[in-house]
């Protein structure tokens, strides 16, 4: 029979610093020789190859391993000789994102696969409210870190949109997140609510403050 690489799933979709482990299978029969056994886990990502972790002759090899990756990843090790090789990662960045390669050389070499997203609720909305100096203005300020990028809505408590007035930008963390900010300038109406909305298209929710 054909040596076969398996993926039980083809795509894990996690949170912003959660943990993940991503599985393939691979034939066994009978009691697994480590000695034999060599796995290999690689990301790629925008043309860019890491090795995220390599297990040759049931030995790591710690040295090829991609410095993002030390101390995060590691394979576990009990599961082999049930033939699951299921890479741990810790604590997950954005920049984990990408295709995954599971590679098996065991009496056979197959490989497989696996695409990881990673995504980050803006769920944490900072509010502030300032006078503008020296005019009858206030400005009313929303800002907020997530990822993938998320649209900013306006409105007041009669729900009438007010997107048009404000003023919306972004920049990129050094984590890969963007911190949004967004400023609606308005004259002061005391009976009067505003609301900001965090529209995240790509994953289908929204935070509001």
């Amino acid at each position: 029979a054909l040596f076969t690489v398996e993926v039980p799933q083809q795509l894990y979709i996690v949170e912003y610093r959660s943990n993940v482990s991503m599985e393939c299978r691979f034939p066994v029969n009978g009691s697994l020789n480590l000695g034999l056994l060599t796995v290999v886990w690689e990301q790629k990502r925008q043309g860019k190859s890491k090795e995220v972790y390599t297990l040759r002759g049931g030995k790591a090899f710690p040295s090829s391993q991609h410095r993002d990756y030390i101390g995060r990843a590691t394979v576990l090790y009990s599961e082999l000789k049930l033939g699951r090789a299921i890479l741990h990662i810790n604590s997950v960045k954005i920049t984990d994102a990408g295709s995954y390669l599971c590679l098996i050389d065991y009496q056979g070499v197959d490989y497989k696969y696996i695409t990881l997203e990673v995504k980050a609720s803006y769920k944490r909305i900072n509010t502030k409210i300032i006078r503008k100096t020296g005019e009858d203005k206030f400005a009313f300020i929303c800002q907020s870190e997530g990822f993938p990028l998320a649209e900013v809505f306006w409105q007041n408590e009669k729900n009438f949109s007010l997107s048009r007035s404000a003023n919306t930008t972004y920049v990129l963390t050094t984590d890969g997140l963007y911190n949004i900010t967004s400023i609606l300038t308005f004259k002061p109406n005391r009976s009067e609510n505003y609301s900001c909305v965090f529209w995240n298209k790509e994953l289908g929710g929204e935070t509001a403050a």
